[in-house]
């Protein structure tokens, strides 16, 4: 039997962001996928490790316990992943791996390797670079790199510094998602996972995991990547249902986050998948934080979803102008889309808005025209981001053509972030949409008390009281507002009260949260 020094080691690299302020915690579904892939095809001839850097934020010092835990293991292939908000940490982790041993293998993978970003085929630090889906590709790769083949010409992968200005043949998507093995959960420890912020805005109520159902859209929208293609492919039914229960019976998993790019793209197979949900009298519940067309939902959809356990959802409105509709190349039918969102209220679903202002050519009267349709709306959260030109996007051609002497707009641009970029494009400066996202959260959250009145009461089915209390602070701050200073006294007595709640069911979690002595 072979050694565990012998095997070839290979570490899986979660990368986390220092520029991005929404640090959310998800389980690392990409490199389960891959791990999965590697353990099916080289059995015990390998050794897996992951580093998952969002647990070990890289301003707490998880760079360095990056450092020490591949000085520790000492890989022979390193393969790291990352959005494109976290493109920094790529030559970084690089630059750590070769450090701790020279001739290993560095492969960039992920979303923000499937954009081919300059900056990163360049890197000297990084071999090759893996856009798109990894799981043949790595294999293959690897069953490269242990026959002493030339890398650069397995299918699918893109030469960095490691094999500059070299490509292999295109590699096609996988076609039958149900061949692909399932994440390997035996890569870490779930336990680590719970109780951090997600991709919905809050923590989970229960032991939760992410879960994929379908890879890829068939919609145009010019600000989205394109990693899995621009035609949905779907797993089965049958197989998705395997995974979950597997989840439930061996990790004691009771909540899924489904991260579809558009898990309604089939009303049909989504209804089934509820229906199957409902049969077997799983007591489960479900968010959607991502991957849901608003303007196909229906009343029976909603239905379902909420009979079947789901609690929280994400509704893309992205603007609510027909002229930047039009533009993006979104085309929501925004009179569905309202009804979708009064339809989830009446429901009982927790929504949350997606909405974005500051397109190209986009006026400052389109831009409230798409806040007033949040705030008109009966949604229970919004999020208002700044248009943002990432690379290998439509919108970033569209940038290029409009301001063709525009100086380089960075790779690692966060979310959130007001980044002096878009100055270039927009067509008001970042201060003034600051100016107007900020005033856009006091209209939407505090101007009338109905709207926190309405989460708080959802909060017994979804998120917690404490959940909504911590979240409401955070807007409160960023009015540059406290309880005692606040001009709206009837505001500052209703906040006063939530926060007190809060701090009677979660005194750990909510002592930091200001009460008035006078109730």
């Amino acid at each position: 039997m072979m050694s565990v020094r012998s095997r070839t080691r290979i570490a899986l690299i979660n990368l986390a962001s220092e520029n991005d302020d929404w640090p959310i915690v998800m389980v690392p579904l990409g490199l389960m996928y891959l791990s999965s892939a590697l353990r099916r095809h080289f059995q015990d001839d390998i050794e897996l490790r992951l580093f998952d850097m969002t647990l070990h934020r890289p301003e707490h010092g998880g760079l360095e316990e990056a450092g020490r835990f591949l000085v520790d293991f000492e890989p022979q292939i390193v393969c790291l992943r990352g959005f494109t908000t976290q493109a920094s940490m790529f030559p970084r982790v690089a630059s750590l791996a070769k450090s701790a041993r020279k001739d290993a293998l560095v492969i960039a993978g992920g979303p923000h390797a499937s954009t081919l970003s300059p900056d990163l085929i360049a890197c000297d630090h990084i071999d090759l670079v893996a856009p798109r889906e990894g799981e043949e590709l790595i294999v293959d790769l690897v069953q490269a790199w242990l026959d002493g083949r030339d890398l650069a010409t397995v299918a699918g992968v893109v030469g960095a510094g490691g094999f500059p200005g070299r490509r292999g043949p295109e590699r096609l998507l996988i076609a039958d998602l149900d061949t692909i093995a399932h994440p390997d959960y035996s890569l870490l420890d779930l336990e680590r996972y719970q109780g951090k912020l997600t991709m919905t805005g809050f923590s989970s109520r229960n032991r939760f995991t992410s879960l994929f159902t379908s890879r890829g859209c068939h919609y145009a929208c010019t600000f989205c990547h394109d990693d899995f293609g621009k035609k949905v492919r779907y797993r089965s039914v049958t197989d998705v249902l395997a995974e979950m229960e597997f989840l439930i019976e061996t990790r004691n998993v009771s909540e899924f986050h489904i991260v579809d790019d558009i898990f309604n793209a089939d009303r049909d197979r989504a209804l089934q998948f509820f229906d199957e949900v409902i049969r077997r009298r799983w007591d489960l519940s479900f968010a959607f934080p991502n991957g849901l067309r608003a303007d196909i939902m229906d009343e029976e959809f909603i239905e379902m979803a909420r009979a079947a356990g789901v609690y929280h959802w994400a509704l893309a409105v992205e603007s609510a102008s027909p002229r930047i509709q039009k533009l993006i190349k979104k085309h929501n039918r925004l009179d569905k889309v309202r009804r979708a969102i009064d339809l989830s209220d009446r429901h009982g679903v927790f929504v949350c808005l997606f909405n974005m202002i500051g397109f190209p050519t986009e006026t400052e009267e389109e831009m409230n025209r798409t806040i007033d349709f949040a705030i008109d709306a009966p949604a229970h959260m919004t999020m208002f981001f700044v248009a943002t030109p990432f690379h290998g996007t439509e919108l970033a051609s569209q940038v290029a053509k409009l301001v063709p002497e525009r100086p380089k707009i960075s790779d690692d641009l966060g979310y959130a972030h007001f980044n002096h970029e878009t100055e270039w494009f927009a067509t008001m400066t970042p201060g003034e949409l600051q100016h107007l996202v900020v005033e856009g959260y006091r209209r939407f959250y505090f101007e009338d008390l109905r709207r926190i009145d309405r989460m708080v009461e959802l909060a017994n089915w979804g998120h917690g009281i404490p959940e909504i209390a911590n979240f409401v602070e955070v807007l409160v701050s960023a009015q540059g507002w406290s309880l005692a200073d606040m001009p709206d006294r009837t505001l500052a007595r209703h906040l006063s009260r939530l926060n007190r709640a809060a701090r009677e069911q979660a005194p750990e979690r909510c002592a930091h949260l200001p009460v008035l002595e006078t109730p």
